[in-house]
């Protein structure tokens, strides 16, 4: 990315969101930008990928036969399917509107970057802000993914113990021989890195709509402090002048809390929006995380298994970066509501007051990210998740 003093913010969400389409269209093969959707090679070699897992892992049940501890071993790791899964089949239905919402955006950017310093700062800080994010986000799945591929590895190296990296196997390939164990774990490792690179690429455009929410709760932000900051000189204004007199500037500021509320409801709209193109797939990664986490904690307990312990670690911390977004969004909704909590309404005139009012009654129930309509996306979902986990895990060791 270009320093963020020699560019505007306009020309860095450009740049950025090209960066992140050219990822997703290397990697999946959609073009998000497009007037069309077109498939390509791409699109269908990662068809193809998803289907020979799913086949894959099939066969591995069938042929470990009725044992329900090998079967569940096998199709822990459906959740890293269901994760990129969930990923492609929005890229591929949700497209339009995918690009649509990125325009949009884009839009705002080149009309807000004008309109002052504090303007231009909130939209830097914002692009900075989402950079780190995705700069931890790229670091945790580097970490994560090269322990479960090094591991492996490792133990073999040390003392010849055989660990797969994955659980699925391959017809005609036998882990006992030499060249059947070796073709089985490189099979595993390239399945592994493009697991690991779709996972990074589907969430980099799925946070960028995310977090502009937190965007546009600081430029709500500036508005009400023009608001506030009028408001303000209008009551230093009344203890200098005698009573009864009319104090100016009455249209300056009923044009201030119009732009207010215009903001919000171009807020409000915005999360409805955003909620509405990725509830299905921030439902299913959560959900299908936590099921991850669950059969690898659970079949841990059990009996130990060095690679669904890894996984455990990898599907712990993908569902988290969603819940902690979530979290970090939840207050952007707080500091939307205390801010207009904090406006001096005494000094608006009576039907300035009710058009407050109604802003004020709606920002009371804000358009939140939810998780299957029932959770809200957040830390306490995931603590909710976890005591869920534990509560099964015991109840399953008592048996």
């Amino acid at each position: 990315m270009e320093s963020s003093v020699a560019v505007s913010p306009s020309h860095r969400f450009d740049e950025l969101t090209k960066h992140i389409n050219t990822l997703i269209t290397f990697f999946f093969g959609v073009d998000i930008f497009a007037l069309r959707l077109k498939f390509n090679y791409r699109t269908w070699a990662v068809s193809l990928l998803v289907i020979n897992y799913t086949v894959f892992t099939v066969f591995s049940i069938f042929r470990n036969g009725v044992d329900l501890e090998k079967n569940l071993e096998t199709s822990s790791m459906i959740g890293g399917l269901v994760h990129i899964l969930g990923k492609f089949l929005t890229c591929l239905l949700k497209q339009q509107d995918m690009r649509r919402l990125t325009f949009f955006t884009r839009g705002i950017y080149e009309e807000y970057e004008n309109k002052g310093i504090h303007y231009r700062t909130a939209l830097h800080t914002n692009i900075d802000r989402f950079l780190r994010f995705i700069r931890i986000i790229r670091n945790g799945y580097f970490v994560t993914f090269s322990i479960m591929l090094s591991v492996p590895l490792a133990m073999l190296m040390y003392d010849g113990t055989r660990v797969t990296i994955m659980q699925f196997n391959f017809p005609g390939l036998s882990l006992e021989s030499n060249f059947g164990f070796t073709a089985t774990c490189l099979i595993h490792s390239i399945s592994l890195i493009i697991g690991g690179v779709g996972f990074y690429v589907g969430d980099t455009f799925v946070f960028l709509g995310l977090t502009q929410i937190i965007t546009f709760a600081d430029m709500m932000q500036l508005k009400i402090d023009e608001l506030y900051e009028a408001l303000e000189l209008k009551a230093k204004s009344r203890e200098l002048l005698p009573v009864g007199v009319q104090i100016g500037g009455e249209k300056y500021r009923l044009q201030l809390l119009l732009e207010v509320i215009k903001w919000h409801q171009l807020f409000t709209n915005y999360c409805s929006k955003v909620n509405a193109l990725y509830y299905e797939l921030i439902a299913s990664q959560v959900i299908a995380m936590a099921m991850s986490v669950l059969l690898s904690f659970c079949l841990n307990l059990s009996s130990f298994n060095l690679s669904l312990a890894l996984y455990f670690v990898v599907s712990a911390y993908s569902m988290t970066i969603y819940c902690f977004l979530g979290t970090v969004i939840e207050f952007s909704y707080d500091q939307v509501y205390e801010s207009i909590c904090n406006v001096d309404w005494l000094e608006l005139s009576v039907n300035e007051r009710k058009l407050f009012g109604l802003m004020l009654r709606e920002s009371q129930h804000p358009q939140t990210i939810q998780i299957l309509g029932i959770m809200s996306l957040s830390m306490r979902t995931a603590l909710q998740i976890v005591k869920l986990i534990y509560s099964v895990s015991m109840m399953m060791m008592n048996r």
